[in-house]
């Protein structure tokens, strides 16, 4: 408990103040006596600089975008003669902050609906640099798949659907697909220091892919892409996983 030794204590607050500053002396029980100086001043009211509303990309200033067109894409297990080369695949913002520990970024990616024969549009995925980051998904518009990728050459899927939220562990690849027919949008959290890894994907690529079969989605995978393996890979594993 305190008493005020001037002014009654501004927790009950009856009384105005009109001069541009004042000054205070607050009674604490140890018997000291503190004063204060407050200056009065209203606090300053900005906008954001960046917007991100439902259903829409990432606006605002100081943006990197980077965008992912068909001619570029290499990583496509399927090859279409007849697409234009300047289809664009996928887009991402990002705002980034300076790379250190506790730093954050935000981005957007928005995967275009379509598919290169009969494979359905995907990002190219990665790893990061940093092998102690994780990140976060928010699927804000759009039906897919976030496809996951060990270092030993494991893939496991999580659905994407409006509204979920997905967490990529630490040293675990992650890709997009967009299986319906509108654009997937995710909002994206990740630590300034991650950094993307492409290079340990080319290496050892997705052992994973999605395709269309006759209007159903089907899950193919590529033992070519399998990591030599300490024990052989059993053909009973492989029908587990799928059905999985």
């Amino acid at each position: 408990m305190h008493q005020c030794v001037k002014r009654r204590c501004e927790r009950k607050c009856e009384h105005e103040y009109t001069a541009d500053s004042f000054e205070k002396e607050w009674r604490f029980d140890a018997g000291k006596v503190y004063t204060m100086n407050k200056l009065q001043k209203k606090p300053a009211i900005t906008k954001s600089q960046l917007t991100h509303h439902w259903q829409e990309r990432l606006n605002g200033n100081n943006l990197t975008e980077m965008v992912m067109r068909y001619k570029d894409a290499d990583y496509f297990k399927r090859h279409d003669p007849h697409m234009d080369p300047e289809t664009v695949i996928y887009e991402h913002v990002v705002k980034e902050s300076t790379p250190g520990e506790g730093h954050l970024n935000w981005g957007h990616i928005t995967l275009y609906p379509g598919m290169v024969d009969d494979q359905y549009f995907c990002t190219k995925g990665h790893f990061h640099v940093n092998p102690d980051a994780e990140e976060y998904l928010l699927c804000m518009k759009g039906n897919g798949l976030v496809m996951f990728l060990s270092r030993e050459g494991e893939c496991w899927c999580e659905e994407l659907e409006e509204g979920s939220l997905h967490k990529i562990p630490a040293d675990i690849a992650r890709r997009l697909i967009n299986i319906g027919d509108e654009p997937l949008m995710i909002s994206q959290c990740i630590p300034s220091n991650a950094g993307y890894d492409y290079d340990s994907i080319d290496e050892h690529p997705f052992t994973c892919h999605v395709y269309d079969d006759n209007g159903e989605m089907a899950i193919e995978v590529d033992l070519d892409d399998l990591p030599d393996p300490e024990n052989e890979i059993r053909e009973e594993d492989i029908l587990n996983f799928l059905a999985s």
